[in-house]
């Protein structure tokens, strides 16, 4: 999950770069949209489409800071791991949220920001309504697969990775 978010930020931020001069702050995905994993061996278009066979396109979201933290309670709550890129969310012991960083500096309630996702989270789906507080949505006509098959033709070798993403202290 975390892999196909990585290569959403990687993959679309040069396009929505060159049409609106801003960059994408971070990636947040569903969980239920991967449908199958990438195993050990040669990777093709063809792995792309078991990961996702949905016709689901690439939107980027411009969101007020202050509307990051529904985002982020969200995340919390669901028990899921939903996969995200250029946000690292720490929890303390008790679960309570701890920080928030955005490219590697603490959430700014003050500014906007910019949150690549699909379309079909876009429109309220798997229960994100949080993305109906969009201040401007711009579609990319990018499919999420694509993305990946674009990456996938880049990289000779996929490695995984575990980072701290979303971290609970202990």
């Amino acid at each position: 999950g975390n892999l196909m978010a990585d290569v959403i930020l990687s993959e679309a931020n040069p396009i929505f770069k060159s049409r609106t001069g801003n960059d994408i702050d971070f990636v947040l995905l569903n969980h239920g949209g991967i449908r199958s994993i990438i195993s050990k061996g040669n990777v093709s278009a063809r792995t792309a489409y078991q990961v996702m066979p949905f016709e689901n396109s690439i939107a980027v979201v411009e969101l007020k800071g202050s509307a990051i933290k529904a985002v982020v309670d969200f995340l919390i709550e669901s028990g899921r791991a939903h996969p995200i890129a250029g946000m690292q969310i720490t929890l303390e012991p008790s679960g309570k949220l701890k920080s928030i960083k955005i490219k590697g500096r603490p959430l700014d309630t003050n500014r906007n920001y910019y949150v690549a996702t699909s379309d079909y989270l876009v429109s309220g789906g798997d229960d994100m309504v949080f993305f109906k507080d969009a201040l401007s949505v711009s579609s990319l006509d990018y499919l999420i697969r694509n993305a990946m098959i674009d990456c996938f033709k880049k990289v000779d070798t996929l490695m995984a990775k575990v980072d701290n993403r979303f971290v609970r202290l202990k």
